[in-house]
């Protein structure tokens, strides 16, 4: 076990997900600075320090850590598209993909998902473009870069903008390196649900410059270093004891993708001689097993695995059940049906994974779910 493992234990349960925790002492250790800094929240020392390693991480070029990977969203979406216009998207994503189009003043318009892969269909996407849609925005669902250049080919032959919801996407790689150079920007979410975290946090990944300072300036009200505001902003930044965790925490996230890894394979094993339970593939070279999900026969066995599942203090997650377009506030045009995404959303299923699982929970959760299907 590392020796950055968490105090915190759940003695009856099995969570979905824990957050990732550096060693306290370590921390601690952090603390004299930020005090002899005199800088909260201000941009300071550690914010800056955090974008640096992120963006050596990754690779990126430009990196801006914000307060959280809904505000990264949002920021990304007003820097590169504006504040309105038709945005083709996926139904098969966390509510917040959605809300921030909506918020931002676009209309989302959705199509259908790639069966393998569950990312946005590249020819569903360039029938849906239409003249009237300005962007793309596709999500890496549970961080899967499949897809990811060809719809950066699509944006660019049509002349539109494209920005990914990279949420589940830290340290992912593919056999061409890092997915964080293409399209417009990127968003990223380090909240404490992900393999990489800041307890809460985010982050605008871009390879443009410009993007970056925009981005820069908005986090912040939309003040420039003279103190004028060109443009209104928001407050969206990142505070310092925020970016502390997050500078310990990549220091010890190779060694936790790896013991994720690990608690993955098991799963893939155990779950192998199951012929009603399909885990989907993973398409990119280096994954950062942020979730397991898994695919059940039907939304009836879906359901009975997830409520046997649940009496027994194992959480688990319907990611990602109901489809967005399903939503109550969204037009009734939109809440058309999208066949595969209402198939893949009735039939998922996220089974627990963090680096510290013990692997005879994980033993015990496939044996659970083996007994329910039998």
């Amino acid at each position: 076990m590392s020796k950055s493992s968490s105090t915190h234990r759940l003695a009856s349960t099995v969570p979905l997900t824990l957050p990732s925790f550096p060693p306290l002492a370590e921390y601690r250790a952090m603390l004299p600075s930020l005090w002899a800094s005199g800088s909260v929240t201000n941009g300071g020392p550690y914010v800056h320090e955090l974008e640096r390693r992120i963006a050596r991480y990754l690779p990126a070029r430009n990196v801006v850590a914000v307060g959280n990977g809904t505000l990264a969203l949002q920021l990304a979406l007003r820097a590169v598209g504006g504040a309105r216009g038709v945005v083709v998207t996926t139904p098969f994503t966390f509510a917040a993909t959605t809300t921030a189009l909506v918020w931002q003043g676009f209309t989302p318009r959705f199509a259908d998902i790639d069966r393998e892969t569950f990312v946005l269909d590249t020819e569903l996407a360039a029938d849906a473009l239409g003249r009237d849609a300005v962007g793309i925005l596709p999500v890496q669902v549970f961080g899967n870069p499949a897809g990811s250049r060809e719809l950066v080919a699509l944006a660019r032959e049509r002349s539109r903008w494209i920005v990914f919801d990279s949420a589940h996407s830290f340290g992912v790689r593919t056999d061409g390196g890092s997915i964080f150079h293409l399209g417009d920007a990127s968003a990223l979410s380090l909240h404490a649900t992900k393999s990489f975290h800041t307890f809460e946090g985010g982050a605008i990944v871009t390879p443009d410059r410009s993007i970056a300072r925009r981005v820069s300036r908005m986090r912040n009200f939309g003040f420039e270093p003279s103190g004028d505001i060109e443009e209104p902003g928001i407050n969206a930044k990142l505070t310092e004891p925020h970016a502390a965790i997050g500078l310990l925490n990549l220091g010890y996230l190779d060694e936790w993708i790896r013991a994720r890894a690990e608690r993955a394979r098991l799963y893939r094993d155990l779950l192998a001689p199951l012929r009603s339970v399909e885990v989907p593939r993973v398409t990119s070279a280096r994954h950062n097993h942020i979730y397991f999900p898994i695919l059940l026969p039907d939304r009836r066995r879906r359901d009975r695995v997830f409520r046997r599942l649940g009496e027994r203090g194992i959480r688990t997650r319907r990611y990602f059940f109901p489809l967005t377009s399903d939503f109550s506030f969204m037009p009734r045009a939109l809440r058309r049906r999208y066949p595969i995404a209402s198939e893949i959303a009735n039939r998922i299923l996220c089974l627990p994974l963090y680096h510290e699982l013990p692997l005879r929970e994980v033993r015990r959760v496939v044996r659970e779910v083996r007994e329910t299907l039998a």
